[in-house]
């Protein structure tokens, strides 16, 4: 696709499958209620609420601990589509791995607490899921499934601002890319896209950063210059919208501010994005 590159110059110029009724499938949908509970998840709990994640790197700790032999505990809590928490408490200890599944807070299910003991833990990935297995388990195969599949979703696009000034944007919708060189110069291309490769990767970020559920975020900040952001997303019927900056150090801020460096490392890595000016200055 022909690509219209301007430089302009201006002076001032973002499962296990459990018994009980069903959980979320791994995709976003008409932007489903996060019915689990707002509150950020203690340092040992990972969420997934319909899809969407939350401190799924402590998971991914667990995980890397239990290659490395080392003793850990973590709880995941997946909730079913009517709210209802189904708790999944994994200890790994002395080489084994023990996991212990309740559903007694599930209106639908079992209503029970059922252990079992593993040989451990892998986890899978690929450009449209992540896979959690548990070794040698044979009642609960697999722990978690993430679908972070722009392909399952009927439309999919965001318009992200950032740097100082929010003089930087990357807009899919309108297929938009501006770069603020730092000197009051800028480059804008039309007509960019990126790749299914590369809106899969940037699906699943937004996916583990629980996108969909409400933030509390600030705009304001102490220090100048200082680097601010706007976000906003649109998956299927909805949209959602986020406004803060970098002097956010709420679990909120943080987790935002760390989906648009991912964002970033993916855009880095875009044969467009390599071709353009490199940054001139330190902001005029």
């Amino acid at each position: 696709m022909f690509k219209r590159i301007s430089l302009i110059v201006f002076i001032s110029i973002m499962s296990v499958l459990t018994s009980g009724c069903g959980l979320g499938k791994g995709t976003a949908g008409d932007l489903p209620n996060n019915h689990g509970p707002n509150n950020q998840s203690d340092n040992n709990e990972v969420k997934e609420i319909h899809g969407m994640l939350e401190n799924i790197d402590r998971l991914n700790l667990f995980v890397e601990n239990v290659h490395s032999g080392k003793d850990d505990k973590v709880r995941l809590t997946r909730y079913t589509i009517e709210g209802d928490p189904i708790f999944h408490d994994l200890t790994y200890h002395d080489a084994k791995l023990t996991i212990k599944m309740d559903t007694t807070k599930d209106k639908f299910g079992q209503g029970e607490v059922t252990t079992n003991v593993c040989k451990g833990i892998q986890k899978q990935e690929s450009d449209t899921e992540t896979k959690y297995i548990l070794e040698e388990c044979p009642n609960l195969p697999e722990l978690l499934t993430i679908s972070h599949d722009v392909d399952k979703e009927d439309y999919f696009a965001f318009d992200l601002k950032y740097g100082i000034g929010k003089k930087n944007e990357i807009d899919t919708k309108k297929q938009v890319l501006k770069k603020d060189l730092q000197n009051g110069e800028f480059v804008d291309v039309s007509d960019f896209q990126f790749s299914k490769k590369e809106l899969n990767a940037i699906y699943k970020w937004m996916v583990y950063s629980n996108y969909l559920n409400e933030k509390k975020l600030t705009k304001e900040c102490n220090q100048k210059p200082y680097e601010s952001y706007e976000l906003d997303v649109w998956i299927n019927s909805g949209s959602r919208h986020f406004e803060w900056s970098e002097c956010d150090k709420s679990d909120d801020g943080k987790e935002m501010t760390k989906l648009v460096h991912n964002i970033l490392d993916v855009l880095k890595q875009n044969s467009i994005y390599q071709s353009l000016p490199k940054v001139k200055g330190d902001h005029e």
